[in-house]
């Protein structure tokens, strides 16, 4: 029977202006995944849901407020690079709506181990088991006492529940319910829209521990081949996408598990093309053979740094030679690279930018993300850098900078365009572009990257495109700091 309850899922904008009449769309390519995983029990539970992305959903001022008001529970995922906008829309909540619980989660409340300001309930680590226990109580004004992972208002005061929620079967998680994006203006690259893209994750946590990781300590797990199978068989019979998504971090971790996925998705039969998303680990032409008969059509991953003294620094796990192994093998079967690369760490020296340049130049790899080094709370790197005097605690994310590095910020960002421009310049790089998104996503968007090709910005766009990386900055911001809530 249903609650008659509304519950609205809310993902905020990495943008300033998020509705009405200065509403400004950010390309997408998927929804998030972290509310649409809440979804399906709060809907097997019976509350109507509703789920607004405010990067996607152009909302007039009347439709925004109006969903705010008639919500019982707003659910709100909460990122870092978001906090100004999460505390004007808890702010706009508690204008129209004092009666509604504002419950927050993801990765912020996860980093930074803090309630949110303004917040009924903040919870830690994977809600999926746990959330619809805590609405009931909610409801029912019963005790949250014994539920492990939360901080919570009560009678003015602030509680926090000791632990940390964390979910060891995977398989035991029930699909997201990716039915509430059916409407929803993702799947656009470049401003083409290239056709429904099926996000999937296979595993959640790390068992690496890079010392730039915000979230380095989260037990690695991994969902069955099977359950994997089946939620994407589910996805292919009811959406049809045209892409799949593995979204993964640590996807190319363990090689047997990689050819179990892929022998069981060409017995399938199912017919997708494949963005894969994860480390370097796994270079065989045996292995990329399969993948590519799988339908793997894009490898995205990071370099971090062509030198290995920075990896090393970095605590990566990896190896230069790696590196450059899985990109030969990658672009022998026609798969797209996309990858990243990180300067402004604390050792490095213009030879090492040199060096990156070189690698480089070398490498058949597509698509290349520069990004200034940010010393992000509670990573490795920012605890030393705040001990040492160098970035004061209320600073959750500072860029490499005169004191973190031996660079300025503005040095960085010139040696970052001038990387971005070197790699670019290379007519044959282009023209292998060109013809890999040809054959893999059709003319159009080919013809689009063929009018960026000549664009003075393409080298800017083309990084866009790894990561879908929002590169505009909120005027509340200074020096791409971000102060905690």
């Amino acid at each position: 029977m249903a609650h008659e309850r509304q519950v609205l899922l809310l993902s905020p904008s990495l943008v300033d202006n998020f509705y009405g009449s200065d509403w400004e769309p950010v390309e997408v390519p998927t929804p998030p995944l972290g509310l649409l995983y809440l979804a399906t029990p709060i809907v097997k539970a019976g509350y109507l849901v509703t789920f607004v992305d405010l990067s996607v959903d152009h909302l007039t001022n009347e439709e925004y407020f109006d969903v705010l008001r008639n919500s019982d529970f707003i659910l709100i995922t909460c990122l870092t690079n978001a906090i100004d906008n999460i505390r004007r829309i808890i702010h706009d909540i508690k204008s129209v709506n004092d009666q509604g619980h504002i419950i927050c989660g993801g990765p912020h409340c996860n980093e930074t181990n803090q309630h949110i300001k303004g917040s009924d309930l903040t919870v830690y680590g994977e809600a999926e088991l746990v959330i619809v226990n805590i609405m009931e109580r909610l409801s029912a004004g019963k005790s949250l006492e014994n539920i492990a992972g939360i901080s919570y208002l009560k009678d003015s005061r602030l509680f926090r529940n000791e632990g940390h929620n964390i979910i060891n079967n995977l398989d035991k998680i029930d699909f997201p319910s990716l039915e509430l994006t059916r409407e929803k203006n993702y799947n656009f690259a470049y401003g083409i829209k290239i056709g429904r893209i099926l996000p999937v994750i296979t595993t959640r946590g790390c068992p690496f521990h890079c010392s730039f990781c915000t979230y380095p300590t989260v037990k690695y797990r991994e969902r069955s081949v099977d359950d994997v199978i089946r939620e994407i068989r589910l996805g292919y019979e009811k959406f049809k996408p045209g892409y799949l998504l593995i979204n993964d971090d640590n996807f190319l971790l363990k090689r047997k598990r990689v050819e179990r996925f892929a022998d069981a998705l060409i017995h399938s039969k199912i017919k997708v093309k494949i963005i894969l998303q994860g480390r370097a680990d796994l270079a065989s032409v045996d292995l990329f053979r399969k993948l590519r008969k799988a339908g793997v059509i894009v490898l995205m991953f990071g370099i971090e740094s062509a030198n290995q003294d920075v990896l090393n620094f970095y605590k990566k796990g990896t190896t230069v030679e790696k590196i450059e192994k899985i990109i030969s093998i990658a672009n022998r079967f026609g798969i797209i690279t996309f990858s990243g690369i990180m300067i402004g760490a604390p050792i490095e020296k213009y030879e090492h930018f040199e060096n990156d340049k070189q690698f480089l130049s070398k490498v058949p790899l597509d698509f290349i993300s520069i990004n200034i080094l940010r010393f992000a709370y509670p990573s490795p790197l920012w605890l030393k850098a705040h001990q040492e005097g160098k970035i004061l605690r209320e600073d959750l994310l500072v860029s490499a900078n005169e004191q973190l590095s031996n660079f300025t910020y503005e040095e960085l960002m010139i040696i970052r365009s001038d990387m971005l421009k070197t790699f670019y310049s290379k007519p044959g790089r282009i023209i292998r572009i060109i013809y890999k998104v040809l054959i893999n996503f059709g003319v159009l968007l080919s013809f689009r990257v063929i009018q960026l090709a000549f664009s003075r910005s393409l080298a800017q766009t083309l990084e866009d495109f790894y990561g879908n990386k929002i590169q505009r900055k909120r005027k509340s911001f200074s020096s791409e700091q971000v102060s905690c809530c």
